[in-house]
């Protein structure tokens, strides 16, 4: 087995930030390091890390976004291979026994990737698994560049070589958003990619019932996104990123959906009335949102199917 650096940036994430640890620390196939990045925080993150400090590497610096974290951390790494691990998200203890193995087997493939269960910002299972049916398979670029494919930090391990040829995540990628869509879209360039069809990392939902990030990406990340795969690809990402923002509000709508079925018609609306904030355009949001005041059974009645795969 080859040795894995687990890279883990915290940026103000003391309330997740010690399950994520643990998650890593309970592995099956124990890593060669854990490497946090404290990125700035100014809550209560650098004392939960002193609890941790016999068992991880800690990279304290200014903030300098997400970009800018992971790369510190993969520049200090000493694993041949990296894993990603976002603050608020957690693996399932056979993360790393169920992925390795994947690259060590294939020395073309450059990136493997897993499934994810999606669970709420309190970490109460959506009882939904992030990659539908469309996106189940390793993709080409090609596919890549005409749909947001659902691979997420939390759920890929890749060499620290391919990073490195590309000089790793774009730092100029100064907020949250589509940093992580173009490093897979560079990574792929060099070699092909493997999916694990298992739900091996759990995805937190961080916009409710309470929010962790501000939104599902900034206009900023967007327009740049936009600006690199133009001239990279010569190809506009537009539709990528209305996925994006659709994806959130998908997700919404389905934990809407199901507090509705549940007879929950306080929690559906503030489901619902997020919704709205994000596509303030989408009539049947608004039509969600006025059913969660009709007497429960006609709005259970009324309040559709739910499925399992919230994108």
């Amino acid at each position: 087995m080859t040795s894995v650096s687990v890279i883990i940036p915290a940026y103000n994430a003391a309330t997740t930030l010690a399950d994520a640890l643990d998650s890593v620390l309970a592995q099956t196939l124990p890593a060669l390091e854990i490497i946090v990045v404290n990125d700035g925080s100014t809550d209560a993150t650098t004392t939960l890390l002193a609890r941790y400090t016999d068992r991880i590497r800690v990279i304290t610096q200014s903030n300098g976004g997400l970009s800018n974290a992971r790369n510190a951390a993969l520049h200090a790494a000493r694993g041949e291979y990296v894993a990603f691990l976002d603050a608020d998200d957690l693996w399932a203890q056979r993360m790393l026994e169920r992925t390795v193995p994947v690259l060590d087997r294939d020395p073309e493939c450059v990136l493997v990737f897993t499934d994810l269960e999606v669970v709420d910002s309190n970490g109460r299972t959506l009882e939904a698994s992030l990659v539908g049916p469309h996106a189940a398979h390793a993709p080409t670029l090609a596919e890549m560049l005409t749909q947001l494919w659902p691979i997420m930090p939390s759920a890929v391990l890749m060499r620290r070589a391919t990073l490195l040829q590309f000089g790793g995540f774009c730092e100029e990628f100064r907020t949250y958003g589509f940093e992580d869509a173009w490093c897979w879209m560079r990574a792929r360039e060099l070699g092909h990619f493997h999916y694990v069809a298992e739900p091996l990392a759990i995805w937190r939902f961080s916009l409710f019932p309470r929010p962790l990030k501000h939104s599902v990406g900034s206009p900023a990340s967007a327009r740049l996104f936009s600006r690199l795969a133009r001239e990279r690809y010569n190809v506009s990402v537009a539709p990528l990123i209305r996925s994006r923002y659709r994806a959130s509000r998908s997700i919404l709508g389905y934990i809407g959906l199901t507090a509705m079925r549940a007879g929950d018609p306080v929690s559906a609306r503030r489901a619902f009335a997020r919704a709205l904030r994000i596509d303030p355009l989408r009539l049947r949001n608004y039509l969600r949102f006025l059913r969660t005041f009709l007497p429960p059974a006609m709005a259970r009645a009324l309040s559709g199917r739910t499925g399992r795969e919230p994108c």
